[in-house]
């Protein structure tokens, strides 16, 4: 296997990931927290038992919202894995690129 291109490809999934974390202390801080009315473009958090985030009026939205709530899935999805396949599967793929990442950084660094 190809560690060094593992290595680069799941470096650039924990900058996104890094990038959503910015982005949601970045919502968090400039839009008003709670629902908004149907008339509202932009993304917001809510909390429904959990926080999460939510974007509407402009296309992509649901990509966008996606992407906003992909940190806080790595801590619902585990908690979650228990009681849903579906939420055992989202937990193995939102984990997936930093477990990929420290694999393949210790496969590098025992290789030199």
């Amino acid at each position: 296997m190809k560690w060094k291109i593992l290595n680069k490809v799941s470096a650039i999934f924990l900058l996104i990931l890094l990038l959503a974390v910015i982005a949601d202390l970045f919502v968090f801080a400039t839009v008003e927290y709670g629902r908004k009315g149907i008339e509202f473009v932009g993304c917001y958090a809510y909390d429904a038992m959990l926080i999460g985030f939510e974007c509407q009026g402009f296309s992509g939205s649901s990509i966008v919202a996606s992407w906003l709530n992909w940190p806080l899935w790595l801590v619902f999805a585990p908690m979650f894995a228990i009681f849903s396949i579906k939420a055992f599967v989202v937990a193995i793929l939102v984990w997936l690129p930093l477990v990929a990442y420290i694999i393949s950084v210790f496969k590098i660094n025992r290789h030199k």
